[in-house]
């Protein structure tokens, strides 16, 4: 399979990327927390406030037990909290795991963006 990626990115040439398919988000998400739990050493990880429920039926499926939050949605303006992400990922251990929405957040439909 050819990625998108260029030639000679040290990924490529040094033989450190691969691939994995999943069944939508939810496979996705299942297929990269397991492989964390099992080789990754940190087992803190932080979810959005609020998250996609099923998210903390995957977590504690894959062996997880120290989830967290951080603040993602303020009400007062229907927005992104930004200050308060920062914030909360800013004092998370050293090493932790963030599950990040990078678009389609569910349940808010909130994306960053550079704005």
């Amino acid at each position: 399979k050819k990625y998108d990626w260029k030639d000679s990115s040290p990924a490529i040439t040094q033989n450190r990327f691969c691939g994995v398919q999943a069944l939508s988000g939810t496979g996705a998400v299942r297929l990269g927390m397991a492989f964390l739990f099992r080789y990754y050493p940190n087992k803190t990880v932080y979810v959005s406030k609020p998250t996609w429920g099923n998210h903390f039926g995957i977590l504690k499926d894959t062996g997880f037990t120290d989830v967290r939050e951080y603040r993602y949605y303020k009400k007062e303006t229907r927005g992104l909290d930004l200050q308060g992400m920062l914030e909360d990922l800013r004092s998370a251990p050293e090493g932790s795991i963030i599950l990040l929405h990078a678009c389609a957040h569910n349940p808010t439909g909130v994306d960053p963006n550079r704005e």
